[in-house]
């Protein structure tokens, strides 16, 4: 049997030689190979696994290649005498800046196991979320391409055909087939233009988004688009709640914590710009609630809370059911959008469907009817 022989030259069974100890390694870094670095840390780090010897059999249980060479650098630079939150920001792009906030109180504090739970929780609670959110988007995301293509389809492959048996036809063709007529050999004639233009549009649109006055158009656009500027606007204030509450919680001070927010909405200029002013505000003796408030960017039911929470020294704790409320919202408002342009999908495809059909078979009908 193959489960019980050895083999001559290894001493070894096939089970022992075959068995599924570890995965196949994958050359990019995931979100769940970060979480399951931080997962990994927080385990040993219970168990009471020193730091370098944590870092290194972590290193050796990623199965991402690139992942396994930046926990290794870390390690390299620990054992050189770095902090975990100094080596962590040599990679700002695997590691977010409120993580390496979160890492380095841990460590000052000397509470860095409960930091890497709750952070790691965190992670887990923000991966969940955006995979409901992708998950709720995939359904119109295909309905929409199936629509195009079948669209383009009928444009350039059905409507020739008919085109080229309608040139016989004497009356004049009717005013809906002669422009999908005219449409279909439109597109027959510059569908690579089109598609090259396409690229180029695309391409030079993503390289201004990039550019910080290309960042605060799309930003503003967002925040003030009909439903989905509300589910922004919801997203924005789930994630500022969450990670307050993550930040306090380690032990961070309040106006460092809103410092460190600036980096968290790095990607949303508005709210990075908000909170900078926030952040000058607080500094000056200000309270964050009337700093919130005179934003005008922070719903009603956000400052109510944060002023309660201060008032009452439960920031955090009000924070954390303020984040669980507009979690839900953004749910809620993520289910309405989907479901609004499911019909509009449909109906745009349904109609476009219809108008070429019709284009089709209104010829074919005055012909079967004879000259009149």
């Amino acid at each position: 049997m193959p489960g019980t022989t050895s083999t001559a030259s290894s001493g070894l069974s096939y089970v022992q030689k075959h068995i599924r100890t570890s995965s196949k390694l994958h050359p990019r870094i995931k979100s769940e190979d970060k979480l399951q670095f931080f997962h990994h840390l927080t385990t040993l780090f219970a168990a009471g696994t020193p730091l370098l010897e944590a870092l290194q059999i972590a290193s050796k249980q990623s199965q991402s290649e690139k992942m396994q060479a930046v926990i290794h650098t870390i390690a390299q630079r620990v054992a050189g005498g770095a902090s975990l939150h100094e080596a962590a920001a040599d990679f700002p792009k695997v590691f977010d800046r409120q993580w390496i906030e979160v890492l380095k109180t841990g460590e000052l504090s000397g509470q860095l196991t409960q930091v890497l739970t709750a952070l790691t929780d965190y992670i887990v609670a923000s991966r969940e979320m955006r995979s409901k959110i992708v998950s709720a988007m995939i359904y119109p995301v295909i309905l929409l391409n199936v629509a195009v293509i079948a669209i383009v389809v009928m444009l350039w492959k059905v409507v020739p055909v008919f085109a080229a048996f309608f040139t016989d036809f004497d009356s004049a063709l009717p005013a809906i087939t002669q422009k999908v007529i005219d449409t279909s050999e439109f597109l027959q004639k510059n569908g690579l233009m089109l598609v090259i233009g396409l690229g180029v549009f695309i391409f030079g649109l993503r390289s201004y988004l990039r550019t910080e006055q290309g960042k605060s158009i799309f930003d503003q656009l967002i925040l003030t688009s009909p439903l989905i500027g509300e589910c922004a606007v919801y997203a924005n204030m789930q994630k500022f709640a969450t990670n307050t509450v993550l930040l306090l919680r380690s032990g961070l001070p309040l106006l460092e914590t809103i410092g460190s927010l600036q980096g968290v909405f790095h990607n949303n200029t508005v709210y990075r710009n908000a909170l900078g002013q926030i952040h000058q505000r607080v500094a000056g003796g200000g309270g964050l609630a009337i700093a919130l408030e005179e934003s005008r960017l922070f719903p009603s039911m956000v400052v109510s809370m944060v002023k309660v929470g201060e008032e009452s020294g439960e920031l955090a704790k009000v924070l954390e059911q303020l984040a669980d409320y507009y979690r839900d919202k953004v749910k809620k408002v993520v289910e309405r959008l989907t479901s609004s342009i499911e019909p509009v999908v449909i109906l745009g495809m349904g109609v476009s469907v219809a108008v070429i059909l019709t284009s089709i078979y209104l010829p074919m009908f005055q012909m079967a009817s004879g000259p009149s």
